[in-house]
């Protein structure tokens, strides 16, 4: 409760009504977003960060300049409690699906979406360097899910990807500390955009 009122204040203070109208509707919906350490999620801090909910209004505004169709499919790694693609659910994507290699993470974003009615979305419990289907999606999301040389070697998989299936793939990097890391693997960064948890980039192949 005190951590709630603390967040609305910190909100209120910046006048970021826009997501505290999110948090509060995550609330009356009994909705679990709430931060998750490494410890609680059941996961190795070497292969994965602690869990932050980056969806809400900062993210939409990103996804309102990228044209999205009903023939794209967006994949988020490292989803977490979902809370991300309970805002990329809102656009018409044909599917909205996350990966996450906490098995307790993946039950709770599954009970979001349950809660949420969103249908067109499966949550893998898998380790992103594994990942098998990258080549079905045409949007990757990401916001801080795990350390660099994880980051490394799962760029190098959607590097292969397009390889095998050459197409049209945006990354979209909420605060992108490996963007070096993206760069090495063949993306370039097309737009950023300054949000308080930011900034939000977006990466295209070279």
């Amino acid at each position: 409760m005190l951590h709630s009122l603390k967040t609305f204040l910190r909100l209120a203070l910046k006048g970021d009504w826009g997501m505290i109208s999110f948090l509060a509707m995550a609330k009356w919906r009994h909705l679990d977003l709430a931060y998750a350490s490494q410890d609680e999620l059941g996961i190795s801090s070497d292969r994965s960060l602690a869990y932050a909910n980056s969806g809400g209004p900062h993210l939409a505004g990103v996804l309102k300049t990228l044209s999205i169709s009903p023939s794209d499919t967006a994949l988020d790694i490292g989803c977490g409690k979902g809370g991300a693609i309970l805002t990329l659910a809102k656009f018409p994507f044909a599917r909205v699906d996350g990966l996450d290699l906490s098995e307790r993470a993946v039950s709770i974003a599954k009970e979001n979406l349950r809660k949420m009615g969103i249908e067109n979305s499966t949550i893998y419990h898998c380790d992103a360097t594994l990942f098998p289907d990258y080549d079905r999606y045409s949007h990757l999301y990401l916001y801080q899910p795990f350390p660099e040389p994880v980051m490394a070697e799962t760029m190098q998989q959607v590097a292969d990807s397009l390889l095998r299936r050459p197409r049209k793939l945006v990354i979209i990097y909420y605060f992108p500390e490996w963007h070096s890391t993206l760069v090495a693997a063949g993306f370039q960064k097309v737009s950023e955009f300054p949000v308080p948890l930011g900034p939000i980039a977006v990466y295209q192949p070279v």
